[in-house]
């Protein structure tokens, strides 16, 4: 069902279990492009560093360099939404009498056209040109730098011609959606080839924590440099493909649960290497491939649909598992306890489905369909068991006892079985109010609609359909008492083993604090 929402909401599934995994993760790894923002590039303006000089359109620009330009773009094959931005601000141009033509990538973080006489080259400044050169016209770029534009440098023969300022719109639905993850305790890790001062401060625009903590990943030159910067900073700039997979295994290596989004080739090694990848619909054919999760929309809000979903899925079904684990653990301790004593098991086929229908099938599939937004709890076994445990032991107890008694008595075993079904529903219904806190107009209607459910079961025509008879007198009183105690039984076996389990946090805390 999950599913079949996140598809009206053009979100694909590769993978069922991605939507649980989703929803445990404690950190999500985001490029910048496509994701923070909205991936439509445009050119803001150039700066010449011959004439130190800003170009707000190619019209005032150099002829010479901006013929350089408007070549060079007509010449390279690249297809990626920057190259299309520059070949819109700068029109069409003759292609260069290429010998030899490099495309983008991410590896190097330029693209090349080599003629006869001259090599051109267009991408990141600190991959192309020295620090003295750079610091020549530092004064000018920094202002787009800190309004998170990027800058590209055109470059001949070693020689800066041009430097291009790129901005990237941040997505109307950025800010609500980090702050969604933030509420929710998973940490934000931007990962991006651009640079970092650029990436951080767009960061900072969409609100993402401590995102002035940024570092140029082309300094992490070691598996424990890596390891100690995924502890310390939010913003990787300048990543190449395989750091971005370093990232994720550092993570992993510190115990965190990390999801990674991606949209191109160069994505894939980390995202195979997360715990749940994502990749964006408008992405690569490799990358939606590799993904367990597509945002065919390519609308990084529809993250929020995802997580609210897998938080559904393992909250309810852990609150069904419950009901289901109780029935059975107190079933298997009266089995053996009927075995052991030559005792008639009390509860026959028909009564057990009577509690199957109203204290367990009926209630399970309806709070299954209920939203639940709570955090999530690790280890899906040991929280059903320490909610199941109580109640299970207490409808042991008290029927075992009920049994011992009803044979001293000398209570007939027909009205030994009914009363035990009474009081086998009593603790399931115990049991229901427990799971269903904090309480809310839809958690009472349920227990009100199983709870007519079982009196219409037992008061009307359908008693003979569940095999529930009219006891007598003493049978009743005996029900009755155990009742009440049931009450006591389950507050005490309850506080029991919440204490047990306090003592066994506190002792792992004390482990892991020694380690």
């Amino acid at each position: 069902m999950s599913a079949a929402r996140l598809a009206g909401k053009q979100v694909l599934l590769h993978d069922m279990k991605s939507i649980e995994t989703l929803a445990r993760v404690d950190v999500l790894c985001v490029d910048k492009t496509g994701t923070i923002t909205t991936g439509e590039m445009s050119v803001s303006a150039a700066v010449d560093p011959v004439e130190r000089k800003e170009i707000s359109s190619f019209s005032q620009g150099n002829e010479t360099s901006m013929k350089m330009l408007a070549d060079y773009v007509s010449t390279v094959p690249d297809a990626n939404s920057t190259m299309q931005a520059i070949r819109a601000w700068s029109g069409k141009g003759a292609s260069l009498p290429a010998e030899k033509i490099m495309p983008f990538s991410s590896k190097t973080k330029y693209s090349q056209v080599s003629t006869s006489d001259h090599v051109y080259q267009l991408g990141a400044p600190e991959y192309l040109l020295d620090d003295k050169e750079r610091e020549q016209v530092q004064s000018l770029l920094d202002p787009h730098l800190q309004q998170g534009e990027r800058v590209l440098a055109l470059v001949c023969d070693g020689k800066a011609v041009l430097f291009l300022c790129l901005k990237d719109q941040i997505r109307d639905t950025a800010v609500e959606t980090f702050a969604y993850f933030k509420e929710r305790g998973v940490e934000i890790k931007v990962i991006s080839g651009d640079n970092p001062r650029t990436v951080s401060r767009i960061a900072s625009s969409a609100g993402i924590d401590h995102a002035d903590q940024y570092v140029d990943a082309t300094t992490l030159t070691s598996a424990a440099m890596m390891e100690e910067a995924v502890q310390n900073y939010t913003v990787f700039g300048r990543v190449k493909p395989e750091q971005k997979k370093e990232i994720i295994a550092a993570l992993h290596q510190a115990g965190r649960k990390a999801a990674m989004t991606g949209d191109g080739v160069n994505d894939i090694l980390a995202m195979k290497e997360a715990d749940c990848s994502i990749a964006m619909g408008n992405g690569s054919d490799a990358a939606r491939q590799a993904a367990q999760v597509v945002l065919l929309n390519s609308d990084f809000a529809s993250m929020k649909d995802i997580v609210g979903e897998g938080r559904r899925d393992v909250n309810n079904i852990t609150r069904s598992s419950t009901l289901f684990l109780y029935k059975n653990i107190f079933s298997l301790l009266l089995a053996v306890f009927s075995i052991i004593h030559s005792f008639t098991y009390p509860l026959d086929a028909s009564k057990v489905s009577l509690i199957s229908l109203f204290n367990i099938g009926i209630p399970a599939f309806l709070l299954t369909l209920e939203d639940n937004q709570q955090k999530e709890e690790d280890g899906f076994l040991k929280n059903t068991l320490v909610r199941a445990m109580p109640a299970a032991l207490t409808s042991f107890f008290t029927i075992a006892a009920l049994m011992l008694f009803g044979m001293l008595f000398g209570i007939k075993d027909g009205d030994i079985s009914t009363a035990s079904t009474y009081l086998l529903s009593l603790t399931g219904f115990m049991i229901l109010a427990d799971i269903t806190k904090p309480v809310n107009w839809y958690h009472v209607c349920v227990f009100i609609l199983c709870a007519i459910g079982v009196l219409l079961a037992c008061t009307t025509g359908f008693r003979t359909l569940f095999s529930i008879s009219a006891i007598s007198g003493k049978a009743a009183a005996l029900c009755a008492v155990f009742a009440i105690a049931e009450f006591s039984v389950m507050r005490w076996m309850t506080q029991l083993l919440n204490a047990l389990e306090k003592i066994g946090h506190l002792q792992l805390k004390k482990k892991k604090k020694q380690a």
